[in-house]
């Protein structure tokens, strides 16, 4: 399975925040979406990062409400690793093992086409074992001609 089934899945939207706004505007769009992390963009629209609730929790435990009035270009992780369509489902979850992140944009050419999440990766994953044992299931049970 690839990358690009999951986008096709669980749709290509991208919710993406400004690497200028405040994190408090970052944190209102994810409790608005209900979604644990953002694409953070360049003011020209060039990914720049993510930004997820792991960022947000440190920043506050570090700087306590405070830290919600600085901008998400402060706490975002920049420079973190990202996926093309193409790649394999388990590959992401490798990185994602890997580098100990929890989500990597899926971006192709210079656009971001995608955000996938651990847990997008292991329902995916999850699926295709299951489509996988039924195939196993069928063919253990196909009745064998007999010569004649």
């Amino acid at each position: 399975m690839r990358v690009q089934d999951v986008i096709n899945t669980k749709g290509n939207e991208v919710i993406t925040v400004r690497e200028d706004a405040s994190v408090m505007d970052a944190v209102g769009i994810m409790q608005k979406r209900g979604i644990g992390a953002l694409v953070v963009l360049a003011p020209d629209g060039r990914l720049k990062g993510v930004m997820s609730e792991r960022e947000i929790i440190s920043a506050l435990i570090q700087h306590g409400t405070k830290a919600l009035e600085q901008r998400v270009c402060d706490l975002a992780v920049f420079a973190g690793p990202i996926v093309d369509p193409a790649d394999s489902v388990s590959d992401a979850m490798k990185i994602m093992t890997e580098r100990r992140v929890r989500h990597l944009p899926v971006v192709l050419g210079p656009s971001v086409v995608g955000l996938i999440s651990i847990g997008d990766a292991v329902k995916a994953r999850l699926s295709e074992k299951i489509a996988e044992n039924a195939v196993l299931q069928d063919i253990a049970r196909w009745p064998r001609s007999v010569a004649a």
